[in-house]
C-alpha cells in the first residue's frame, strides 16, 4: 500500500508520516507543499503524484490567511491552497486504476454556529466547498473522506495558537492579553487525530469505505476559553498571568460551541486535555 502525504512538514503531515512510518509497512511518499506561494507547485505535486501513484493520498495542507476580515491579495493563494489544489490531486489520482481514496481536512469553521450553519470566514468557505467537489468526484471505487477538524494540540507545535501563546506565556512569566473568553474550544490531541486517520486507510483499504464521507473531529467536550484558563491555574505550579478581556473577538469569531458533531464511527479520543497540559506546561515535554 503507497501513501501520499501532502503538506508533510505542517503540525498534522509531518506526525504523520512519522507515525505512518513507526506503525505500518505502508510505502511513504511525503509532498511538502511549505513554498505555497511559488508558482506551480500545485503542478509539480500534480506530477508527483502521477509518478509516485499513491493507493491513498491524505492533504494535509492548508493556507489559514482570511480568518478575520476579507483582503483581497490574499485570496489567490487562499483558493489555490485549500480549494483548487484538492481538485486538481483527485482529478489527476482517479485517472489511474490502483487509486483507492482521498482524505482532506476541513475546519469546524465551515459547519458555522448555533444559529446557522454558514462558514464564518473566507477561510472557512473554501474548506466547505471542498464537499461540493468531492461530491462530483464521487464515485463506486474510491473514497473521498473530508474530516472537519476542530481544535489540536500535541507535542512540538510551532504554530501560532491561543495554547502556544499560552505556553510562552507561563514559561517566560510575562503577561498575555485576551478576550472576555466566552467562546469554546473543542480541543483533540494529535496523537488521537492520526490513530483516527490510519483507522479510515486501513477500512480504505478493506474497502468498507466508498464515495464521498464527511465527519468531524471533536472531543464532544468543549470547553469556553475562559474555563480552561481558570481550570489550569488550578493545576498548575504557578498561576498564568492573563488579562481578561483587553483583546477583542476576531471577526465572526462563533461564541456558542458546534452542535453537529458527527466523528467517524468507532473512533474516540483517548487523550485527557489537562492531564496533557499540565505535563507540557510544567515541563515533561517540549511545547504545545
Amino acid at each position: 500500500m503507497k501513501i501520499g502525504i501532502i503538506g508533510s512538514s505542517g503540525f498534522i503531515g509531518s506526525n504523520l508520516s512519522s507515525f505512518l512510518r513507526k506503525n505500518t509497512n505502508y510505502q511513504i511518499f511525503s509532498f511538502s507543499s511549505y513554498k505555497q506561494n511559488k508558482k506551480n507547485w500545485i503542478n509539480k505535486i500534480v506530477k508527483e503524484i502521477n509518478k509516485k501513484k499513491p493507493n491513498i493520498i491524505v492533504n494535509c495542507s492548508a493556507n489559514q490567511n482570511l480568518l478575520g476580515k476579507v483582503e483581497k491579495k490574499y485570496i489567490p493563494n487562499v483558493l489555490n491552497s485549500n480549494l483548487l489544489s484538492n481538485i486538481l490531486f483527485i482529478n489527476e489520482a482517479i485517472q489511474y486504476k490502483n487509486f483507492k481514496g482521498f482524505i482532506a481536512f476541513g475546519s469546524k469553521m465551515e459547519l458555522g454556529g448555533k444559529k446557522n450553519n454558514k462558514p464564518i470566514n473566507f477561510y472557512a468557505a473554501t474548506k466547505k466547498a471542498n464537499d461540493i467537489f468531492f461530491k462530483f468526484y464521487e464515485n463506486n471505487k474510491s473514497a473521498l473522506i473530508s474530516l472537519k477538524i476542530f481544535d489540536t494540540y500535541g507535542s512540538n507545535d510551532m504554530r501560532k495558537k491561543f495554547l502556544t501563546d499560552l505556553l510562552e506565556t507561563y514559561k517566560k512569566n510575562r503577561p498575555l492579553n485576551i478576550t472576555a473568553g466566552k467562546q469554546y474550544l473543542d480541543y483533540v490531541h494529535i496523537e488521537d487525530i492520526l490513530k483516527l486517520i490510519l483507522m479510515i486507510i486501513k477500512d480504505i483499504k478493506l474497502n468498507k469505505l466508498k464515495g464521498f464521507k464527511s465527519f468531524t473531529v471533536s472531543s464532544k467536550n468543549p470547553i469556553r476559553l475562559i474555563n480552561l484558563v481558570k481550570k489550569l491555574n488550578k493545576i498548575l505550579s504557578k498561576n498564568l498571568k492573563i488579562n481578561i478581556g483587553k483583546k477583542i473577538y476576531r471577526h465572526n469569531t462563533p461564541v456558542n460551541p458546534t452542535l453537529k458533531i458527527f466523528n467517524y464511527p468507532g473512533w474516540k479520543p483517548s487523550h485527557k486535555l489537562f492531564d496533557e497540559l499540565k505535563k507540557i506546561f510544567d515541563g515533561k515535554l517540549n511545547d504545545v
